[in-house]
């Protein structure tokens, strides 16, 4: 059931009524820092398969 079904607020809707800029930011600092970090792992990731791919071709 949604919080809207309940009358309950969420906790992410708590946080953004009740926390101050600073820690609005600090927080969207860290979770755009995180996402980014995942992201450039995705890259790499993809970048290895790529590589094994053309490294198999030119065996092959």
């Amino acid at each position: 059931m949604s919080a809207a079904k309940t009358g309950k607020s969420s906790p992410l809707a708590e946080f953004f009524c009740k926390a101050s800029p600073e820690t609005k930011r600090d927080v969207f600092i860290v979770a755009m820092s995180k996402a980014i970090a995942s992201q450039r792992d995705v890259l790499d990731k993809a970048e290895a398969i790529k590589m094994a791919r053309k490294a198999e071709k030119a065996s092959a």
